[in-house]
């Protein structure tokens, strides 16, 4: 299908792209005009996959492995994206960590978020770290061009009720929602606007398992719009938040659920 190419002329940076939503979100970009530099932690193999596939839609793309939540590593990062695609104008933030331990209590139907204090603390420093650091270090590319889009990848769990056995993640998440805000009243002078984008329950690589078809059940039940999200659905959305048609959208928090957290 051919996109509109609202974002020809774009460079997009996307933290965490090589797998799930971060790879959707890559391509719907390219679909619509961006070049974008994939970030990946532990999958370069994948993100080859996304650059191809960002390639076939017409745009540059290039794999770039760093660890987002650290200092060094980022720095270096939007350096060799800069090098590769110039400046940097789209920040999408989507680096979440591994997940694992949240699968496991979610099949095992716990919720222990006390018991596990140093995990919720490490996971929401990571996490803090992952969204703050690259919007540091793209912010002197986008001041060049003049203004820019930055996008954090949230989960309607940081406002709404939380999943059982997601409490690291869920605390994590709420802490970003509160960096977006702080950001966006920090950089709106200097034409960057902060934006949060926060899916419910999406089925991907990232959470498959045997667990996944339970998840799914729970949230179509509660869920207005009778389904679960799809990739696309976020990434559509990140699109519209990414060009100028949200010119004058700054600090908004936009759930992505079907309407199953209402605020």
């Amino acid at each position: 299908m051919v996109q509109a190419r609202t974002l020809a002329g774009r460079v997009a940076l996307v933290i965490g792209g090589s797998r799930g939503i971060g790879a959707g979100i890559a391509v719907a970009l390219a679909e619509h005009g961006a070049d974008v530099a994939v970030n990946y932690q532990r999958s370069p193999d994948a993100a080859k996959q996304v650059v191809a596939a960002v390639e076939a839609a017409g745009a540059k793309g290039v794999a770039l492995g760093a660890d987002a939540s650290v200092e060094s590593e980022v720095a270096a990062l939007v350096e060799r994206a800069t090098e590769a695609l110039g400046d940097v104008d789209i920040l999408v933030c989507n680096a979440a960590g591994q997940t694992d331990g949240a699968v496991e209590r979610y099949r095992a139907g716990r919720t222990d978020a006390v018991q596990s204090a140093a995990e919720v603390l490490d996971r929401t420093g990571t996490q803090l770290a992952a969204s703050l650091l690259p919007a540091r270090e793209v912010l002197p590319g986008m001041r060049r061009k003049g203004g820019g889009s930055i996008v954090f990848i949230s989960a309607t769990a940081s406002r709404g009720r939380p999943l059982r056995g997601t409490g690291e993640i869920t605390v994590a998440k709420a802490a970003q929602d509160a960096l977006a805000r702080v950001l966006a009243v920090e950089l709106g002078p200097d034409g960057v606007r902060v934006n949060t984008v926060a899916p419910g329950m999406v089925p991907t690589d990232a959470n498959a398992g045997p667990h996944q078809e339970a998840m799914i059940k729970e949230f179509e039940k509660t869920t207005p719009l009778g389904r679960v999200g799809t990739v696309e659905d976020v990434a559509n959305v990140v699109v519209h938040l990414a060009s100028d048609l949200s010119r004058h959208v700054t600090g908004a928090y936009i759930g992505v659920d079907g309407g199953n957290v209402m605020l």
